[in-house]
């Protein structure tokens, strides 16, 4: 997926998603969502990080919140964390069909206590549209805006920019996989080492930047308090 040309925005979306399974009492603990993929005759894929402790009761309420339900897979996550794989409809309205609708790019949410926060790029000409389509679902909407640019953010050069797009694109960063590090090199005309040297040091990047904002909103949050 490709964001296109002209400027780009990075929104940030706390609220309450009206009516939403995200607001049953009965989840107890932080939940994020860790990629989603909209799929054919309108279903999402969706990998979510869960505590063990709320799987019955968010399965309960998954199944009983959409037309289609499916577990794909589910494997532990450290001593207390699971990751679940599934394939659910998607209703008229939801923010992972806005964010593919509108060429977004997805960056993370976390749920808690009762409150969805959604963290994704947008071009900056559909701002307005999504944050208005997200207003008829959700309320108490606390929005953060900033400027995106994912060269000097993330301070990749031309070649690791095309490396990441030809990844992205490939289906490389998909779970499972479309593509392999064999196919990915032969498209690329470089050796799988040189590919793989150059993946690592582009996620090191990214991940730098992520930590440095994370760290910075904590930094905020403790002086607030």
């Amino acid at each position: 997926m490709r964001l296109g040309n002209g400027p780009l925005v990075r929104l940030k979306v706390r609220a309450v998603h009206d009516g939403c399974w995200s607001t049953d009492e009965r989840i107890r603990s932080e939940m994020r969502i860790l990629d989603f993929r909209i799929m054919s005759d309108n279903r999402l894929r969706m990998l979510m990080l869960i505590d063990k402790e709320d799987k019955d009761t968010l399965l309960d309420l998954l199944k009983k919140t959409y037309n289609l339900f499916i577990v794909n897979g589910i494997s532990k996550y450290g001593r207390d964390k699971l990751i679940i794989s599934f394939i659910k409809s998607i209703q008229e309205i939801s923010v992972p069909k806005l964010i593919d609708q509108y060429h977004g790019f997805f960056l993370g949410s976390i749920y808690k206590n009762g409150i969805e926060e959604w963290n994704f790029v947008i071009p900056a000409r559909e701002v307005k549209v999504v944050l208005s389509n997200m207003n008829l679902i959700m309320s108490r909407m606390e929005i953060k805006a900033d400027d995106y640019d994912p060269v000097s953010v993330a301070a990749l050069n031309s070649q690791e920019l095309e490396i990441l797009n030809t990844a992205y694109e490939l289906g490389y960063f998909d779970f499972p996989r479309e593509t392999d590090l064999k196919e990915l090199s032969r498209r690329l005309n470089m050796s799988e080492s040189t590919v793989s040297y150059h993946l690592r040091n582009i996620e090191r990047k990214i991940l730098s930047n992520i930590l440095k904002d994370y760290n910075r909103g904590l930094e905020s949050k403790v002086s607030e308090e």
